[in-house]
């Protein structure tokens, strides 16, 4: 039986990403984009009559883009648009059969297209020159987990406790401008996986920068990066032991308090770290402490502070896939069908962004993503103008003044009760 890196590897039929025929739909301009070809088939689909795998995640790839919200939306949608019957050469599909098809897609190949998909994106961004967050603090590659929750009712696998239920996405999000973000891997487990555990298939050997939170301490773990010169920046638990070799200069004035080479750990931790470590401590603006351990001594205080204030970015990034797209309601409670799913979400975050960079548009990922929505269906010429336009409104419009307006109604329909003050 072939293994799955052999199919994969079959199903590698490259096109361009942008075809030169800008008459074609944007649906698909869109599906050129994919490294497959949706007509193949594959040794997954032996019994399969309608319902490939290929076409299948072309269905769920578009139920994510345009954020369906039930097996029976992307039956009806399909149904409704024959731009999709013809691609996917089917007249109708049942919701069943979308349902039983998304546990049998292969996450190996999922994992293979999203390899595939930071690879253009990686290309196409150093194109544009994105060379880091500066030129001397370079590339960063944030680390961090989100939760999605899980009725605990149907999900026993995913338990962790009576009252918490859920998934985890680990993921390693690249920074390589301070407006240019990616996700470049990413592990699915259930809630019960500590993040540390994560570390093990996200950090690894690379040019960036890995920037982590508090719970990615793990003093063997720095000291095996240590050993392979990954460089990072990691926040430590203010109770964590450092014993300081040599101390820095601080600028006066400035947020940093602490600057030093130490060494992390004691006796009393049963573990003493076997190298040494630069420790950079600083408060926020609003007076938060943030204790700092890091392998990089090419860059000031200032500069390893400004590295961990950019971790807020994969903050960001979450909140904008759980908002934008179909990853928050799941479509199945299996194991497999959920990691699919997962994977399917940043697939597609991967294809707007490709587009963003390859039309070197000035639009936010999420100006992108609308148009893709409302132009589904229209040619390629149509929404490369309306990508294009340029807003037709200079001034800046009215301003909010400074004087409270009145809430008066003008209407005799409804009614607004003053709030009552209390009495001091």
């Amino acid at each position: 039986m072939l293994s799955y890196r052999h199919v994969v590897h079959s199903l590698y039929k490259r096109r361009s990403p942008m075809d030169n025929n800008n008459h074609i739909s944007v649906i698909r301009q869109w599906l050129s984009l994919l490294p497959i070809n949706v007509l193949d088939r594959t040794l997954f689909d032996r019994y399969a009559k309608k319902l490939t795998i290929m076409k299948t995640i072309l269905i769920f790839l578009a139920a994510q883009l345009n954020r369906w919200s039930s097996y029976e939306e992307i039956e009806n949608q399909i149904h409704a648009h024959p731009q999709w019957q013809s691609l996917l050469q089917l007249t109708r599909i049942s919701g069943s059969q979308l349902s039983r098809k998304l546990d049998q897609i292969p996450t190996e190949l999922l994992e293979w297209m999203m390899v595939q998909g930071v690879a253009q994106v990686q290309a196409l961004s150093s194109a544009r020159g994105h060379n880091g967050i500066t030129s001397k603090i370079g590339k960063l590659g944030i680390v961090d987990s989100s939760v999605i929750s899980l009725p605990l009712r149907l999900c026993d696998w995913a338990a962790l406790s009576p009252k918490e239920c859920g998934v985890k996405m680990h993921l390693r999000l690249i920074a390589d401008s301070p407006d240019s973000v990616y996700p470049d891997a990413i592990l699915p487990t259930n809630v019960a996986v500590d993040d540390r555990y994560a570390t093990l298939q996200l950090v690894t050997e690379s040019d960036v920068t890995y920037v982590m939170d508090r719970g990615y301490e793990d003093f063997r773990k720095m000291d095996n990066w240590l050993s392979r010169d990954i460089k990072f920046v990691l926040r430590v638990r203010e109770r964590v032991t450092t014993t300081c070799v040599e101390a820095y200069p601080v600028p006066e004035g400035s947020s940093i308090l602490t600057d030093a080479k130490v060494k992390v750990g004691s006796s009393k931790s049963n573990y003493v770290m076997k190298r040494e470590l630069r420790l950079v401590v600083f408060r926020d603006s609003k007076g938060r402490l943030y204790k700092l351990l890091t392998s990089r001594w090419d860059a000031s205080a200032e500069e390893i502070a400004h590295i961990y204030k950019c971790r807020w970015l994969i903050e960001l990034f979450f909140k904008w896939i759980k908002q934008h797209l179909r990853l928050v309601k799941v479509y199945s409670y299996k194991p497999q069908a959920l990691w699919n799913q997962l994977f399917l979400g940043l697939l597609t975050s991967l294809l707007v962004l490709q587009i963003q960079l390859s039309t070197q548009t000035k639009r936010t990922p999420w100006q992108v993503l609308q148009l893709l929505r409302m132009y589904m269906y229209s040619t390629w010429t149509a929404f490369e103008v309306e990508l294009n336009r340029q807003p037709t409104r200079r001034s800046r419009g009215r301003q909010p003044s400074a004087e409270r307006h009145s809430t008066a109604l003008r209407t005799s329909i409804g009614v607004i009760q003053q709030r009552k003050e209390k009495a001091r």
